[in-house]
């Protein structure tokens, strides 16, 4: 709003500044039309170039109006990047220790991640860096020949998912059933909750650093190792309970206060109040306490300079035998990372309802992974738990993602002191309402509906039954991804779906024969269904010599209601069709559908000979009109 004033003859504007308004002061030296929108700029949530967009910031006067703008515009994204900071930083570390690898790998591959994706084009709202799977993918590399490798083994995963977004093969999620997903997201929660009891082994007085640096975890069951190691114990007594009531009431806060106001991150207030409560309220007046971040891993700083000028690491040759130890590791962290970083853009899609673009999100990781293996990191994918977390505090966009890299930055090169004194439970707690948030509940429900009989499910009212393939479908991929791996999971699930798929489809083949009573010297097959390599032996089967020896001397295959697939499916009608020709009946193939005819065109050699019953024109026009009619209903 635009007040004028004047003094003598001096007239002067003066704009009035309102909170929820835009806001610029009049400067002299600048005319009006060069300044830039108020309203269309306040509009553009997550804006990372508010001091070039949409004009170039003019005077310290320009600057602080647009930094105050931009920061009470993008307040969720600050405070939602803050808390998946904290909260990724155990993730992180947790990589790092499976593998075998000092934290700060993790630490440099998590932050440098995270900026590159949201500076490439990563897919808005998704958190990345280094995930446990990560880890397991790169522990043996690490154990049989040392982290010097892990760097190449990165490079070449990440450059495979350059080349696997530049070749636009992120189509092929569209294969990935949604059982499948469902599964994925169940095992997810699952292993995001069975992770926070590593917590309840590491006591308050760093004995945790001394035990567990370097250790290795990978085996079958993985996900629950650190819970049935028979080799470490326990806390117990006051530490325990400290770290339950500190989980509780962060699990509380996450749940509760966004039913009441969603001004700041439920998240973030439950690490303030955590952290606020265990040195204010335990440490200060008693003797008790909890651990913290600081017991469960030393922050150190990374050394952040290419790996080939830096004289702490000692790097192999690059030949052919590097290569031949370093490819079989860079194929696993490429396709774990891949999977973890695609599913983990579906479960964003689904939450922000916004579909993303998975070549994109193949390109930024791969490039990050680059990035981060020459600068000295670990590599890593998408963080389905920290975009949770994210994306459930309003963080939905790439500048959440950017400044969650900066946050993870500035914790690991000048605030680790902030970092050390977070409550190991609050973070537990954050993470389990992550994991409560990604569970399906309806799958849940599907699967129990699958194992009850009719006469329970009406008794319960459980309408919401699904086939039992599905189920069994969902069911083993959150068996493999909890007791092998992501990529194992994911590929089983695939290859469950697509033989449940083709085993279907090869029962659907329908024949039925018409003789018209009229004309005893003909006869007519209307077929339906699918003809492809699963139905072929049994299309073959049903027109047996004892039986179709008898059939009227004209014979007519209707094939309207089919479709053929493959070769397969070529190879089934034209034995069909000698069969009949060899009893010396005049066959005729109708009725084939456009797309099956252009499959039939690219082996015009094999229908040599062939008689095919063209359709009249009026009779097409009549075809095509009851067709369009049945798909309307």
């Amino acid at each position: 709003m635009t007040n004028r004033y004047s003094n003598g003859g001096t007239s002067y504007d003066e704009e009035e500044v309102t909170a929820d308004k835009s806001y610029i002061a009049e400067d002299p030296t600048i005319q009006k039309d060069d300044m830039y929108n108020e309203e269309e700029y306040l509009a553009e949530v997550g804006e990372m170039n508010c001091y070039c967009v949409p004009t170039r910031v003019s005077g310290m006067k320009d600057f602080m109006f647009r930094t105050l703008g931009w920061t009470i515009l993008n307040k969720e994204q600050i405070l939602a990047a803050f808390t998946a900071a904290f909260t990724q930083i155990p993730e992180a570390v947790t990589g790092a220790l499976i593998a075998g690898v000092s934290p700060a790998l993790a630490l440099q591959s998590t932050w440098l991640m995270n900026v590159f994706t949201a500076l490439i084009g990563g897919r808005p709202g998704m958190i990345t860096g280094t995930t446990p799977f990560i880890g397991i993918a790169l522990a043996e590399l690490v154990q049989n020949n040392g982290v010097e490798y892990v760097y190449y083994a990165v490079m070449f995963a990440g450059l495979l998912q350059f080349v696997f977004g530049l070749l636009g093969l992120g189509a092929l999620m569209r294969f990935v059933p949604y059982p499948v997903v469902q599964g994925f997201s169940n095992a997810m929660a699952l292993y995001i909750v069975a992770a926070q009891f590593r917590f309840g082994k590491v006591a308050p007085d760093k004995t945790f650093l001394n035990e567990f640096q370097g250790r290795n975890l990978l085996e079958a069951g993985h996900s629950w190792s650190h819970i049935t190691d028979g080799n470490t114990s326990w806390i117990t007594g006051s530490h325990l309970n400290i770290l339950a009531i500190h989980t509780c009431v962060a699990f509380a806060i996450c749940l509760g206060l966004p039913k009441l106001t969603r001004i700041i991150p439920s998240s973030f207030v439950a690490l303030v109040v955590c952290t606020f409560v265990e040195h204010v309220f335990i440490r200060t007046p008693f003797t008790f306490r909890s651990a913290t971040i600081e017991d469960y891993v030393t922050v150190k700083t990374p050394t952040l300079m290419p790996i080939w000028l830096d004289e702490n690491i000692t790097l192999p040759s690059f030949n052919l035998d590097t290569f031949r130890k370093t490819y079989l590791y860079g194929l696993a962290v490429f396709g774990t990372g891949l999977c973890e970083s695609l599913l983990a853009t579906h479960i964003v899609d689904e939450l922000t309802e916004i579909k993303g673009s998975k070549n994109r999100v193949a390109i930024g990781q791969g490039i990050a992974n680059i990035v981060a293996s020459i600068f000295g990191g670990m590599g890593g994918s998408g963080s389905i738990a920290q975009s949770l977390v994210a994306n459930h505090s309003d963080g939905i966009t790439n500048l959440s993602t950017f400044l969650t890299g900066v946050f993870v930055l500035l914790f690991v090169y000048a605030a680790y002191g902030m970092v050390n004194i977070i409550p190991l439970g609050a973070i537990a707690g954050i993470m389990a309402w992550a994991a409560f948030q990604l569970v399906d509940w309806e799958s849940i429900l599907q699967a129990i509906s699958t194992l009850l009989p009719l006469c329970l499910r009406d008794r319960l009212n459980l309408d919401c039954k699904t086939p039992r393939a599905d189920s069994l479908i969902m069911l083993a991929v959150m068996a493999f991804t909890l007791c092998l791996d992501l990529s194992i999971g994911l590929l089983s699930g695939v290859l469950i779906a697509t033989f449940v798929y083709v085993w279907d489809s090869s029962t659907r083949v329908i024949v039925e024969r018409e003789v018209h009573s009229e004309e005893i010297s003909n006869v007519t097959y209307n077929v339906t269904g699918p003809l492809f390599f699963a139905t072929a032996e049994g299309f073959s089967d049903i027109f047996p010599l004892e039986e179709i020896q008898f059939d009227p001397d004209e014979v007519v295959i209707n094939l309207e209601g089919a479709e053929v697939y493959d070769y397969s499916g070529m190879v089934a009608l034209k034995k069909v069709y000698d069969r009949f020709a060899d009893l010396g009946k005049v066959v005729a193939l109708s009725s084939i559908s456009l797309t099956s005819r252009r499959l039939m065109e690219k082996t015009a050699y094999m229908w040599q000979g062939v008689n095919f019953l063209e359709v009249e024109e009026g009779d097409q026009q009549t075809i095509d009109q009851s067709t369009v009619t049945r798909d309307y209903k």
